[in-house]
């Protein structure tokens, strides 16, 4: 959570937005990198968890939740190229 001010208004709406939840936490990278197999999704490499970054499928600004259904596990050379999109 990178805004505490906005949990009093979650509390009365329930919208995480206001939260500012940006981050996947370390168990649900390590599930979704072994359902992944260990491979960045896309380029299909193989890759140490400690290579790799958790990434939205629907990005954050988009309103993609930082929920495991919407991660990935790209390696760092493929998450940076991807960027927002």
């Amino acid at each position: 959570m990178t805004r505490q001010s906005g949990i009093y208004v979650y509390l009365f709406t329930r919208n995480e937005r206001h939260l500012s939840i940006r981050i996947f936490t370390a168990p649900m990278k390590r599930r979704v990198y072994e359902r992944q197999e260990g491979r960045c999704v896309a380029c299909g490499e193989e890759f140490k968890l400690s290579q790799m970054e958790a990434d939205h499928i629907t990005p954050w600004a988009e309103g993609g939740r930082t929920i495991e259904e919407n991660c990935q596990m790209l390696c760092k050379d493929d998450n940076r190229r991807k960027g927002a999109r």
